[in-house]
């Protein structure tokens, strides 16, 4: 009975000693991080309310005019929306760490996903910095003509960006204070502008200046589009939408602090929802009222400067009151404020990447613990230097449009695909998600992507999903839970030290206490997926699936363990059943057993051995499960694994084993275990030979690769012909040779009867798609008494019918149907045998020579003896002949053969062989 274990009172304390210091610490870190106003509701605006709303929304309003301008307003922003919704949705799974957006999405949706996403957004902000300084530079050129216009506009943007840089190197700290400081004056120009509006309608409204305020004519006049050619561009509703885009294209900046959030899952959903929304508002305005009822069209399009012809009019700042300087100062705050954000918010996403793993060579940006992630800020900055000396912010902004919609369309079909899957390690506490949300976003963000910039939408997807396989390819990738972290503590079994154990226990003894362990685990967002496949697939196959010409190699191979738990090699076989399983596209179980009672102790051996096995396949690339039971003898646990290993109908069609070689091997047992293969209709392979088979280091070989059909043609319904064709399509065996040995037994014919044979043979192999060379042997059945016709045999021959030997005798062509009745009539009823071919009486020293080697053996060596490859079928025991004098008769057989593969058939094989 196995003993249960238990939790000790110490245990607890531990336990009670570590959440409430856990929760101390987190109380004291709290007091310095921040809430939903500054951390996420402040960024966000920062990072919406920039340079498009202020001097490309008029702009473009003068081209698409209001109601296609509301229509790119809205669309933009219900995208923003959507993708808002799913990011509040994985924000919510689990308790969001740092690293910002990727930190979430990668514990919510997996490392590959969140490598994508992290890397997108990465590109994005450090674009977006750019952007935001080339904001103010026009800017500044726009209002400021005598001081700044003559300044090139690239050196005026690396000082910006220079200064902008040095703040986000001091620190995030300031980065938040001085958002907070920069957004006041933005509120307050919006509104200078808005009151301006007003004014201009009941006052003065500089009409020479084509401000009019709200008109009904002008409203009419600017409801409809416009479009036509401007600073070298055709503008369009498609390119107007690509223009203005990268305004709503942050709504994800507050979740990007969220290792400095006082409560992320809090904070994240209604700060960015509630942001967006009142973003919207704001558009709208500026579109219906602002732009499109206060202010002339030829206003709106107008281009003032000859020495920048791609700056449009700085509308907004006439009409502005009290004073223009208020939406100056204003517009200039809200871009720097938003290249601050970028410039803090990319190099964590960099540093994050790098500390992860998940792309090598990103891991010299990883800070230390605790450390402001300085090398990654620098490298921004260098990056956002080389886009500012683009020097046109309407070349820059479609690129952020781009990577923006390509990690929004991920976060977006990754939880429509979660939520539609029922995932149930997805399980966010945001109740407004719905997975139909979501892929309405994922479509409208595939919907822009492709009607502005269809060529490098294709371009961005391509690199992204190249991104994912090599981010899948990485060790890193496999080191972090895909379904967030848990804040409860999980029981474990850790080994104690030597001194705590009791009553002369190994080291391996195991006490339950917490242990970090669980916080890792394989990523991968699909296995929900693959579990409801496999699921479906089981219950739906059948008896006959597996059989026929969709037969594959599904082997158990049943290995030994060595009383340490570890796998004990045996020639290669390992290396011989991944290459036959690989090119066989079948499956492979590779079990041991552990000889002892079932107890805590040896259970604990058999789990250590279990891994042990399953790094092996790992690390030889065997597709298949390792697997390890515990049991009295070697003989019994084999019978358990015979017996139980399979789900269904789907099992193990083959039994693979190592021929014993050491001195005290158990030939009875070995028997047995063959048996109890063949009782349960079962193939067995028993591999053999001097040299161990090929493995992945090795060069390949070169040589032959012989099969040796010893008075019956295709055993095992032709599985001795099916194995070496599937093993020489590996790279290991390319480059060997096919031989086809059909020993048969002598008759009066003799060479003109060999080459009936042989012709025959090889129209057999050509109807099976197999190439090989066919050598024809006469040999009396006395010269290799093992494998005679024999009565007293264990395991009965299977021979073809009377008709088919009768047309191979005579040379005739068979049909496909007397193809196929030759390799499957084997398990037919048996039928009268043929008249017996008169032979002389052999003497005793034809049979054997004085080694004793009979003369099959002889056979094998002088034709194989150098061959890479060996495969015969498995002489069987005769009847009352010791197991051990059987063992010996099969060691002489195949002495000196490089490999052997030994098959013995159970009569019950359905291969479909023959087309």
């Amino acid at each position: 009975m196995l003993a249960t274990p238990r939790v000790r009172k110490t245990d607890v304390d531990s336990i009670v000693f570590e959440a409430e210091s856990r929760r101390q610490e987190a109380a004291a870190s709290a007091a310095k991080k921040f809430g939903t106003t500054k951390g996420v509701f402040v960024p966000t605006i920062q990072n919406i309310m920039g340079i498009i709303l202020f001097v490309r929304v008029p702009f473009i309003v003068g081209q698409a005019g209001i109601i296609q301008g509301l229509g790119i307003v809205w669309l933009s922003c219900a995208t923003a929306l959507l993708t808002a919704m799913s990011m509040s949705a994985v924000a919510t799974n689990g308790r969001p760490k740092s690293g910002g957006c990727y930190a979430i999405v990668k514990n919510s949706l997996g490392a590959q996903f969140g490598g994508v996403t992290g890397a997108l957004l990465f590109l994005s902000k450090t674009f977006g910095a750019a952007m935001n300084v080339l904001g103010c530079v026009e800017v500044l050129q726009l209002s400021f003509p005598s001081t700044f216009g003559d300044l090139p506009m690239r050196m005026l943007g690396a000082i910006i960006l220079t200064g902008l840089a040095v703040i986000a190197f001091v620190g995030v700290e300031y980065v938040v204070r001085f958002a907070v400081m920069f957004l006041f004056p933005v509120v307050l120009a919006v509104a200078a502008i808005w009151v301006g509006v007003v004014v201009h309608t009941v006052g003065d409204g500089k009409q020479s200046q084509g401000i009019v305020g709200i008109s009904g004519q002008v409203l009419r006049n600017n409801l409809d589009a416009e479009y036509n050619q401007r600073a070298g561009v055709e503008w369009s509703f498609k390119a107007c939408l690509a223009l203005f885009f990268p305004a709503v294209t942050d709504p994800l900046a507050g979740s990007n602090l969220s290792g400095d959030l006082k409560d992320p899952q809090a904070s994240i959903p209604p700060g960015t929802i509630a942001a967006v929304i009142v973003t919207t508002i704001v558009f709208s305005i500026q579109v219906v009222v602002v732009a499109g009822g206060a202010v002339r069209r030829d206003a709106l399009i107008e281009f003032p400067l000859d020495d920048f012809p791609r700056v449009p009019r700085f509308v907004v700042k006439d009409l502005a009151w009290p004073h223009e300087m208020i939406v100056v100062v204003g517009v200039l705050l809200s871009t720097l404020g938003a290249g601050l954000q970028s410039l803090a918010g990319a190099p964590r996403l960099l540093a994050a990447l790098g500390k992860d793993d998940l792309v090598p060579i990103l891991r010299h940006f990883a800070p230390s613990d605790g450390a402001e992630p300085r090398k990654a800020i620098l490298f921004c900055a260098s990056l956002s230097m080389c886009l500012v000396m683009v020097g046109d912010l309407n070349a820059v902004a479609p690129f952020i449009t781009l990577w923006f919609l390509t990690c929004y369309a991920i976060i977006n079909i990754a939880c429509a695909y979660l939520g539609y899957e029922k995932h149930p390690s997805f399980r966010p506490t945001y109740r407004l998600f719905k997975w139909q949300v979501s892929l309405v976003g994922c479509c409208v963000c595939f919907f822009i992507m492709f009607y502005t910039q269809p060529l490098s939408a294709l371009g961005a997807l391509a690199a992204a999903g190249l991104l994912y396989k090599y981010i899948e390819t990485q060790p890193g990738a496999s080191a972090h839970t895909a379904h967030g972290e848990s804040e409860l503590p999980i029981f474990e079994r850790e080994p104690e030290s030597p001194s705590n154990t009791d009553k002369g226990s190994d080291s391996e003894t195991e006490t339950m206490c917490v242990s970090p362990a669980h916080r890792t685990g394989p990523s991968d967002w699909r296995s929900g997926s693959r579990f409801k496949t496999a699921r479906t697939a089981m219950l739906a196959l059948e008896e006959g699936d597996l059989q026929f010409k969709y037969w594959r190699p599904f082997v158990l191979f049943l290995c030994a363990i060595d009383g340490d738990a570890n796998y004990v090699r045996q020639r290669g076989m390992l290396d011989a059943l991944a290459q036959l399983v690989r090119r066989g596209k079948g499956l492979a179980l590779v079990n041991g057993v552990v000889v002892d009672e079932v107890a805590e102790p040896s259970l604990r051996k058999a789990r250590k051995a279990r891994r042990r096995l399953r790094a092996l396949l790992r690390d030889r690339g065997v597709q298949g499960f390792a697997d390890v039971v515990v049991s009295p003898s070697h003989e019994e646990g084999r019978k358990y694994l015979l017996q139980t290993k399979g789900l269904g109908y789907f099992r193990p069609n083959t039994v693979a084993l190592g021929w014993p070689t050491d001195t005290k091997r158990d030939a009875r047992g070995f028997l047995r275990t063959m048996d109890d293969t063949t009782a349960m209709l079962k193939t067995l392979l028993v591999f053999a030979g001097d040299r161990v088979f090929p493995g992945a280091k090795d060069p390949p070989l070169r040589g032959r690769v012989d099969v040796w059909m010893v008075f019956d043609l295709f055993p095992a319904a032709g599985l001795l012909l099916l194995i070496p064709f599937l093993l020489l399509r590996d790279d290991k065996w390319t480059q060997c040779e096919l031989r086809l040995f059909v020993v048969s037994p002598r008759t009066d014919a003799g060479i003109e009867d060999d080459g009936k044979l042989e012709e025959a043979v090889k129209s057999m192999l050509k109807a099976g798609g197999v190439l090989a060379k066919v050598l024809v042997l006469r040999l009396g059945e006395e010269d290799a008494p093992r494998f005679a016709r024999d009565d007293s045999l264990l395991t009965p021959t299977r021979q073809p019918s009377v008709r088919t030997r009768a047309k191979l005798t005579r040379g005739s062509s068979l049909t496909a149907e007397e193809e196929f009745i030759l390799s499957e009539e084997f398990s037919s009823q048996p039928l009268p045998p043929e008249p017996p071919t008169p032979v002389s009486p052999p003497s005793p020293m034809r049979r054997i020579d004085s080694t004793g080697k009979t003369k099959l053996t002889v056979l094998l060596k002088e034709h194989s003896g150098s061959s890479e490859l060996v495969l015969i079928r498995l002489p069987p025991q005769k009847r009352e002949q010791p197991p051990q004098e059987w063992m010996v008769s099969v060691d002489r057989l195949i002495e000196g053969l490089r490999r052997v593969i030994l098959i013995r058939e159970s009569g019950a094989e359905k291969v479909q062989f023959f087309q």
